[in-house]
């Protein structure tokens, strides 16, 4: 069966860091969800690490768009790292690559 997602977050004064590990799929994107809002609620900016994301679906890459969307309304800086080709293409198929680039003008 496919890899169980481990997410580790850590916080450095303002900034939190999540380092997100396995599969981020539809059974697992509501443990992303809370990790990152609590991230969020704690600092004023927040790094998404997802160089060890093995594999992701539509289901995952919208959790990923929810949580910058979330950042952005409450004025927290957002960022994704090591991301997998498979998140931007999935994105860039439904339009809202941008919102993760940092080119969202929603």
């Amino acid at each position: 069966m496919s890899d169980d997602l481990v997410i580790e977050r850590r916080g450095e004064g303002d900034r939190q860091y999540l380092e997100i590990r396995g599969t981020l799929d539809a059974e697992r994107v509501e443990q992303l969800a809370h990790e990152g809002f609590e991230a969020i609620a704690a600092g004023s900016s927040v790094e998404f690490r997802l160089a060890g994301v093995t594999s992701i679906d539509l289901t995952g890459a919208l959790g990923l768009v929810a949580l910058a969307r979330e950042a952005s309304d409450r004025d927290v800086a957002f960022r994704i790292e090591g991301y997998p080709a498979q998140l931007q293409t999935l994105l860039e198929e439904q339009g809202l690559w941008s919102v993760l680039d940092g080119e969202d003008d929603q």
